[in-house]
């Protein structure tokens, strides 16, 4: 606005306008951009929404499959909060791997490389743990996460899906994105009057319970279950450590 004001006092020209295409000449170029949905459905990528210092963004969450040895990578530092996600969400589904059609030597002859992109940005907060999941599971089956889908929310061992914070803003990241769908935790449906009409008509908001639920609107078709005659059925192999319980949710 001063540069407005000092244009007409100094009879620049007419008097200047504020709108969106005049925007850059006065502020300059955006300092943040939101993230971008993909543009086709992907195997092992799933999109997370999350808050940031500047407000609500999106991120891709990508899950590589390692042949060789059980192992578990986690990259883009990540805080310790995000890895116990990470390793929480990937113990439910070595526990439901048989409903899932994957069998246990999936996992031990396996090892899962999950990174979180814009590698230089420090991350933290349990409301990935969904998105983990989404990707580990269509990396492990080879079932494609619908591109127009984004998600939000905490999981637990069971599989539940636990409240998060910020609703308001990432709702306002998924519109920005190009979102259609939006998965958040059934819990969090009090907060829903807080977002702007305009954008709750835009969004097909899914308040959601369990992990379940998620993978049932988020991938492209359902895992088709393992026989019952399957090796399937017996008790996985859990590496017991202990974690930090620091970090800051998101």
């Amino acid at each position: 606005m001063r540069k407005l004001a000092r244009a007409v006092a100094e009879k620049k020209g007419r008097k200047p306008e504020v709108d969106a295409k005049r925007l850059a000449t006065w502020l300059g170029p955006e300092r943040h951009e939101y993230g971008e949905m993909d543009n086709d459905d992907q195997i092992g990528s799933a999109t997370g929404l999350v808050v940031t210092p500047v407000g609500g963004d999106v991120v891709a969450v990508e899950v590589g499959v390692m042949e060789g040895r059980e192992e578990l990578i986690l990259t883009g530092q990540l805080g310790d909060v995000m890895k116990e996600s990470a390793r929480a969400a990937l113990t439910w589904i070595k526990a439901h791997g048989a409903e899932l059609g994957i069998a246990p030597e999936r996992f031990e002859k396996s090892g899962l490389h999950i990174h979180v992109p814009a590698g230089a940005i420090p991350k933290d907060g349990p409301s990935a743990g969904v998105t983990m999941a989404t990707a580990i599971v269509s990396a492990l089956t080879g079932i494609p996460v619908r591109k127009e889908v984004a998600m939000t929310g905490e999981i637990t061992l069971r599989g539940r899906v636990l409240p998060i914070g910020g609703l308001k803003s990432k709702a306002l990241a998924a519109h920005a994105s190009g979102a259609r769908v939006v998965l958040i935790p059934k819990k969090n449906e009090k907060d829903l009057p807080e977002i702007p009409e305009e954008i709750r008509k835009s969004l097909k908001i899914i308040p959601v319970e369990t992990i379940g639920q998620v993978l049932e609107h988020a991938l492209r078709r359902k895992p088709k279950p393992l026989p019952t005659n399957h090796g399937a059925a017996r008790t996985p192999r859990i590496p017991v450590r202990a974690q930090g319980a620091t970090g800051r949710p998101s």
